[in-house]
């Protein structure tokens, strides 16, 4: 079977007499996903990704050695575009608990130069950051960002209280664990001007990008996709309530409360950073209503707000669909934050 595991994710084996033994057949700093066998489990083939490679397929024994790569789809373009590999730190937070992270630092990096910064919060929350590929990362690396990809708490691969601790905490605890990471990136990289920092993230990260913006006065330029801005107006129009029966203690009318509390737009007359709002318009997982909201609200404030509705696109929107509107989403994320941040005279 496929699992997460600290940023990773690897094959693992486990007894077939009911014993407790689980085994890693593959290891590595890499995401390997989709493995299948072939009929006498002598030979396996997945599909693997790392930070500095799409994914490709790779064939091994059935045990996971003698692995080889058996596709080379992304060889001839990775030979001409110059990537940054990503550093592995970690911090704590009050309660001890630590949190691990990766920071991709930008194309050509001088040590005594002036950038620009820009946090990434993934989606779930309970998934996970990693060994992985991300076009994002790369594209502002390569326009001189320093980018922040954390795993905080509520993320998969770190165990079941790790992955719940936020259960009714949404946006209360697990901002300190990335209001935290970025106190420790500044401390490593005092080249980071504090006075230029983004932050961007997709669904449950758009929520959080909304969440932060609202809630700190951190961040100077927002990218917010596919977000959730009023957890009583997603529930009825998602189609994942189940989620946040579960996570929030009931429904709207059982826990009034909790979804009042934890909506970004409960504090939204606090948000002044410039932001960029991007929905998919067949996104029934996290509806264009809410981004609508968000759009509304800063508009009415005089925030400068920009939105986009992607047509005949999901909420996969940032993974799949078509080409040249993945593409288009990419540049305005790459633009905004550029305009905002980088181009700013200081």
């Amino acid at each position: 079977f496929d699992a997460e595991s600290n940023g990773n994710a690897h094959v693992f084996e486990v007894a077939v007499d009911g014993t407790p033994r689980v085994r890693a057949v593959t290891t590595g700093d890499v995401q390997i996903r989709a493995a299948s066998e072939s009929r006498d489990g002598a030979v396996m083939a997945y599909r693997l990704d790392s930070p500095l490679s799409p994914a490709e397929l790779y064939v091994s024994a059935g045990d996971g050695s003698a692995a080889r790569q058996a596709t080379r789809f992304n060889a001839a373009w990775l030979a001409g575009v110059t990537l940054q590999a990503p550093e592995r730190l970690t911090w704590k937070v009050a309660d001890g608990t630590e949190i691990e992270g990766w920071l991709v630092k930008p194309i050509g990096y001088v040590p005594g130069r002036s950038y620009p910064f820009v946090l990434k919060i993934h989606g779930g929350p309970h998934t996970q950051y990693g060994n992985t590929w991300f076009s994002t990362f790369h594209i502002l690396s390569g326009s001189g960002f320093f980018v922040l990809y954390p795993n905080p708490r509520g993320s998969s691969g770190y165990g079941h209280a790790f992955t719940y601790a936020t259960r009714g905490k949404w946006g209360e605890l697990d901002s300190e664990d990335y209001l935290r990471g970025v106190d420790a990136v500044l401390a490593r990289y005092p080249d980071i001007d504090p006075k230029r920092l983004g932050v961007s993230g997709g669904s449950y990260g758009g929520f959080m990008s909304n969440w932060l913006s609202a809630t700190t006065t951190r961040f100077s330029a927002v990218v917010t996709s596919r977000s959730i801005t009023n957890w009583e107006s997603w529930y009825g129009t998602s189609d994942a309530q189940r989620l946040t029966e579960y996570e929030f203690g009931g429904t709207p009318w059982e826990a009034r409360d909790v979804y009042r509390r934890l909506s970004p737009i409960s504090y939204v007359e606090r948000v002044t950073a410039p932001t960029l709002i991007i929905n998919g318009e067949n996104d029934w997982r996290t509806p264009p209503g809410d981004g609508e909201q968000w759009f509304m609200a800063l508009k009415k404030r005089n925030v400068p707000v920009e939105l986009v509705n992607y047509p005949r696109s999901t909420h996969d929107l940032s993974r799949t669909g078509e080409p040249w509107l993945l593409v288009d989403r990419l540049e305005r994320i790459r633009s905004w934050f550029v305009h905002w941040l980088a181009d700013v005279k200081r």
